[in-house]
């Protein structure tokens, strides 16, 4: 246990020396000002038809809830990526803590970390916009509890290390990981289209395949801002995105390793 202290206490006393880390820092607060005062000047832009803002300010919501799992998984698969064109990983390997240590507690910050900014992301723009998200007397945000959110922080949090993982075993160095991190950027954006009505009923389960789908639609109806019919409870899709990006983050983990020691 005190080799893991010891660890969160080396990151911590580098968080404002690695670029990394500094980036997931300032990322929320960089996305919580645009959230709060940029975009709602331009929703303004579609205040006279209250049903395009409407959907607009909705997508808004569910991007907000996507974006900071996936920008907190990047540096995370980044900063592997640098331990291997550093080749440190094998240094890490025979130390007392081993690789697997070392990963486990990389992936645990990640995870806090994600958590930690996905409930800033949201709420902090809930608190700072008031009503600049109002659309003919309805404000999106209104319906976001502070319980509502942390829950779906906590379930959110795990697309962290799994798309780490997943960079740092898929990418041969960073900038083949730059690329697919843009290739999967789309996993921020996606999510957006459950406010398509095709999507609402049965359909909506065919977005199943995008880890973060699970914990944005349940902070969807959970806050009840989309209800359908073919909707399972809440803690059905939480529960359904804990196991699944569980899974995924097991198995991003051993083809990590299996190149690693190819």
């Amino acid at each position: 246990m005190k080799k893991f202290i010891d660890l969160l206490g080396y990151e911590l006393k580098n968080l404002t020396r690695d670029s990394m880390t500094m980036i997931l820092i300032v990322y929320p607060i960089m996305i919580v000002l645009i959230g709060s005062y940029i975009i709602p000047m331009v929703l303004e832009q579609f205040g006279e038809d209250g049903v395009q803002s409407s959907i607009v300010g909705l997508v808004i919501v569910i991007i907000f809830a996507s974006i900071a799992p996936f920008i907190t998984g990047a540096m995370l698969g980044f900063n592997i990526l640098d331990h291997r064109d550093e080749n440190t990983l094998d240094t890490i390997r025979v130390t007392p803590l081993s690789l697997k240590g070392y990963m486990r507690f990389k992936s645990i910050y990640a995870y806090v970390l994600c958590v930690m900014a996905s409930f800033v992301t949201v709420y902090g723009v809930k608190v700072l916009s008031g009503d600049r998200y109002t659309v003919q007397g309805f404000n999106f945000f209104d319906q976001l509890s502070v319980g509502m959110t942390l829950t779906y922080a906590l379930v959110a949090g795990l697309f962290a290390p799994m798309f780490g993982l997943f960079l740092g075993g898929v990418a041969k160095n960073k900038i083949e990981g730059f690329a697919y991190m843009k290739t999967f950027g789309i996993f921020a954006v996606l999510p957006g289209l459950l406010v398509i009505n095709a999507l609402q009923d049965w359909k909506q389960y065919l977005l199943g395949v995008i880890p973060t789908f699970w914990p944005v639609k349940g902070l969807m109806v959970h806050a009840s801002l989309l209800n359908n019919t073919s909707d399972l409870p809440v803690w059905g899709y939480h529960s359904i995105g804990v196991i699944f990006m569980a899974g995924l983050t097991i198995v991003c983990y051993r083809y990590f390793e299996s190149k690693i020691q190819a």
